[in-house]
C-alpha cells in the first residue's frame, strides 16, 4: 500500500514538473508568435495599440504587454515607438503612485529624444513631467514643462493636443483665479469639440482620446460651478450626463459622476447628490488605483452629509478619508525606503569605484607632492627681491570670504559645511525650528536650497539621484508646509527677512 502511494506520488510531481516545463515552453513559444506578429504592423500601428490600452484600469498585465511592444519597436528601430511605449508605462506607474518608476521611466525617454524625434513625444513628456511635479508639489517647475511646449502645441494645430494643454492650465489657475481657469476650460472645450468633428478625417478617433475629449463637458460645468454660476453649470453638467452615454469609459463615468454630484450638491438637490457621488465613489473604489480619485469624491460626500446634519455619514466618510490617506502614506513611505535602498547602493558603486581608482589617484597624490615641492625649490632660488613692486590683491569683505568658504564645503559635500553656514547664517536654523521641529540632516538639505542650488547640483555635490533630491523637496514642502502654489526657493529666500 505504501509503495503505490509513494508511486502515485512520484507520478504526481513528474506530472507536474512536465507540465511546467511546458508552460514555460508555452510562454515563450506565445511570446515568439506575438513577437511575429507585431514585427508585421507599422511603427505607427503599434503605437495605437499601446495607445488603445485602457488606462484607467491598467495594471502590470498591461506594463507586460507594453514591454514587450517595446521589444519588438527596438528589433525595428521604432525609436518613437519605444519612447512612446515609455510614455504609457510611466502614466500607468504614475496612477499606480508609484513615482519612483513613473519617474525611471522619464529618464529612458529623456535618453532617446534627438533632433529626429517626433513632437508628439516631446509633448506627452512634457505634459507627464507637469503631472509628475506637481504630484511633487513643484508647481512652478510643473507649469514650466507646459510653457517650453505651448508655442509648438499651436503651431501644431492639432486640436487634440491643443485641448489637453488648455486643459492643464485650466488646473493651472483653478485656485489663485477662477475666470482664468474658466477661460482656458472653454478653450479646451472648444478644440476638443473640434476633435471629435475631425473635418477631413486629420485625426484618429479612439476610445481612450474619445473618451478624454468627453470630459470637457464636466470639467466647464466645473469651473461654472467654482464660480457660483449655476445656470451655467446646469447646461454643461447635462450635456456631460449625455456624453457620457455615447462611450464606455469608465474614467469618463467617474469625472462625469463626480461634478454632477458637485452641481446637485450646490442645489440643494440631496437625492440626486447622493445618486451620482455613490456612482464615483464606487468606480473610484473598485475600478480606479489612484487614492486621488477617492479622496475628492470622500471630501463632496463628507461636506453633503456634514450640510444635512448626518451625523452617522459624516462620520463614516471621515472614518474613510482617513483610511485612505492612510493608505497614501505607506505608499508614500515604501517610496521614501525604496529611494533610501537605491541611494544607499549607489553610494556602495561609488566606493567601489573609488577603492579601484585608489593605486592611480594615490601615484597622482606624490607626483603633485613632488611637483610642489620642485615649484618652491625653484621659486625661492628665483624669486624676485623687489617684493616691494609686488601689487597685494584686494581683501574680500568678511561676510563676502565667507559665503565663498560655504559654497566650496557645499560642493564638497565637506562635513564642515554646517558649522561654517551657521556662522554665515545664525539664525537659519532657529527660524526654521520654529516653523517644524526638523532633523538635522533635513536642515543641511534645506542649507543647499536657501544657497539657490538646483535640484541636479544637490544631486552631484551630495551623491544622491535627481529622484531623491525631488522626493526630499517635497517632504521638506509638506514639514514646512509651504504652499502649493509657491517656488520652494522664493520660500526660503524670504525665510530670513
Amino acid at each position: 500500500m505504501y509503495f503505490r502511494l509513494f508511486g502515485n506520488g512520484v507520478v504526481l510531481i513528474l506530472y507536474f514538473y512536465f507540465e511546467a516545463i511546458m508552460m514555460k515552453k508555452l510562454t515563450f513559444l506565445f511570446f515568439l508568435i506575438s513577437s511575429f506578429f507585431y514585427s508585421q504592423h507599422t511603427e505607427e500601428e503599434i503605437k495605437n495599440i499601446i495607445f488603445d490600452m485602457d488606462f484607467s484600469t491598467a495594471g502590470p498585465k498591461e506594463i507586460q504587454k507594453i514591454d514587450s511592444l517595446i521589444k519588438v519597436c527596438k528589433q525595428n528601430s521604432y525609436n518613437d515607438c519605444v519612447a512612446f511605449g515609455y510614455v504609457k508605462i510611466s502614466m500607468i506607474y504614475d496612477k499606480m503612485n508609484d513615482i519612483n518608476k513613473s519617474f525611471y521611466y522619464i529618464n529612458k525617454i529623456e535618453s532617446l529624444i534627438n533632433s529626429d524625434t517626433d513632437f508628439e513625444i516631446i509633448f506627452y513628456l512634457h505634459m507627464q513631467k507637469s503631472f509628475l511635479y506637481r504630484k511633487l508639489g513643484e508647481m512652478v517647475t510643473s507649469f514650466k514643462q507646459l510653457d517650453e511646449i505651448k508655442d509648438e502645441t499651436m503651431k501644431s494645430n492639432n486640436a487634440y493636443f491643443i485641448y489637453l494643454l488648455n486643459r492643464q492650465y485650466a488646473d493651472r489657475y483653478i485656485e489663485t483665479n477662477k475666470e482664468l481657469s474658466l477661460k482656458y476650460n472653454k478653450i479646451a472645450y472648444r478644440f476638443s469639440k473640434i476633435y471629435r468633428e475631425n473635418k477631413g478625417n486629420r485625426y484618429r478617433i479612439d476610445k481612450n482620446r474619445l473618451g478624454n475629449s468627453y470630459k470637457t463637458s464636466a470639467y466647464l460645468g466645473g469651473a461654472y460651478i467654482d464660480l457660483n454660476k449655476l445656470d451655467s453649470a446646469r447646461i454643461y453638467i447635462e450635456e456631460a450626463i449625455q456624453n457620457e452615454k455615447k462611450v464606455d469609459d469608465i474614467t469618463l463615468k467617474y469625472i462625469t459622476s463626480l461634478f454632477a454630484g458637485r452641481y446637485f450638491k450646490e442645489v440643494k438637490n440631496v437625492e440626486q447628490a447622493q445618486h451620482y457621488l455613490w456612482t464615483a465613489k464606487n468606480i473610484a473604489k473598485n475600478n480606479l488605483k489612484s487614492e486621488n480619485y477617492q479622496i475628492a469624491v470622500g471630501d463632496l460626500l463628507y461636506d453633503l452629509y456634514e450640510s444635512t446634519g448626518q451625523k452617522d455619514s459624516v462620520g463614516y466618510y471621515s472614518n474613510w478619508l482617513v483610511e485612505v490617506e492612510d493608505v497614501n502614506h505607506k505608499q508614500n513611505q515604501a517610496l521614501n525606503d525604496t529611494l533610501d535602498k537605491q541611494n544607499e547602493l549607489e553610494n556602495t558603486n561609488i566606493k567601489k569605484k573609488t577603492k579601484g581608482l585608489f593605486f592611480i589617484l594615490s601615484v597622482s597624490v606624490v607626483t603633485c607632492i613632488l611637483f610642489i615641492f620642485l615649484f618652491l625649490y625653484y621659486y625661492k632660488k628665483h624669486k624676485s627681491k623687489n617684493l616691494d613692486k609686488i601689487d597685494i590683491p584686494h581683501q574680500l569683505p568678511v561676510q563676502e570670504s565667507i559665503f565663498k568658504e560655504v559654497i566650496q564645503l557645499a560642493k564638497e559635500n565637506n562635513p564642515e559645511f554646517m558649522t561654517r553656514f551657521n556662522e554665515y547664517c545664525p539664525r537659519f536654523s532657529g527660524e526654521l525650528l520654529k516653523v517644524s521641529p526638523l532633523k538635522i540632516s533635513e536642515i543641511r538639505f534645506c542649507a543647499y536650497i536657501y544657497l539657490n542650488f538646483s535640484t541636479k547640483e544637490i544631486a552631484d555635490y551630495t551623491f544622491i539621484s535627481v529622484r531623491t533630491v525631488q522626493t526630499k523637496k517635497y517632504h521638506i514642502r509638506k514639514k514646512l508646509n509651504i504652499p502649493g502654489d509657491m517656488d520652494i526657493y522664493v520660500w526660503f529666500s524670504r525665510l530670513l527677512k
